[in-house]
């Protein structure tokens, strides 16, 4: 009798989302793909099948954040205004994050993550357009700062653990309401 077989794909997803759980508690460089097999219970070709590096599923993890956030930068570049530009990339920065907010957890700050984003140029090639997007033309000082501290308070927002209990919509409704107001123009 044959053995039943998950849907196809299924096996990358459970790589992935056990890989976001150690990735969380030990960071990126801190585990291995035979910590991600024990943690599903098979054995390390059975990972390795799925993906061949480490450096594979970090970029996986991101991967659908990634297309998200390259339709919403697309769609704010197409804004008639560099007002409407701004607030179409912080909504769609906002949808991200918090829609994204475990994997943001387990991989944010980490220096494995930075070294495996600055080696892909088209990565920094999105942040910089999403940047050039929310500052618009021109900024000045104040400007610069704020999109700063936004860009780092709504990163942050969605991994607190202060705010774990927040629900999503709660959490998406008070950074939309919050984020403008540090960004309006004085």
């Amino acid at each position: 009798m044959a053995r039943p077989q998950a849907p196809r794909g299924h096996g990358r997803r459970r790589v992935i989302d056990a890989a976001v759980e150690l990735f969380a508690e030990h960071g990126v460089r801190g585990t291995s793909l035979q910590m991600i097999a024990d943690h599903l219970g098979v054995t390390k070709a059975a990972v390795y099948y799925q993906f061949h590096a480490k450096e594979d599923i970090v970029l996986a993890v991101l991967e659908e954040a990634l297309e998200e956030m390259a339709a919403f930068v697309t769609a704010a570049e197409s804004e008639s205004s560099p007002d409407a530009a701004a607030t179409a990339a912080l909504r769609g920065l906002v949808d991200l994050m918090v829609s994204h907010r475990k994997a943001v957890a387990a991989l944010m700050r980490d220096p494995e993550v930075e070294r495996i984003m600055a080696a892909h140029a088209d990565l920094e090639s999105l942040v910089r357009r999403l940047a050039t997007l929310l500052l618009g033309p021109s900024p000045d000082l104040r400007r610069r700062i704020a999109v700063s501290v936004v860009g780092a308070g709504v990163a942050q927002a969605g991994i607190d653990p202060l705010l774990a209990d927040v629900d999503d919509e709660s959490l998406r409704a008070e950074l939309l309401r919050l984020a403008p107001a540090m960004l309006a123009r004085s």
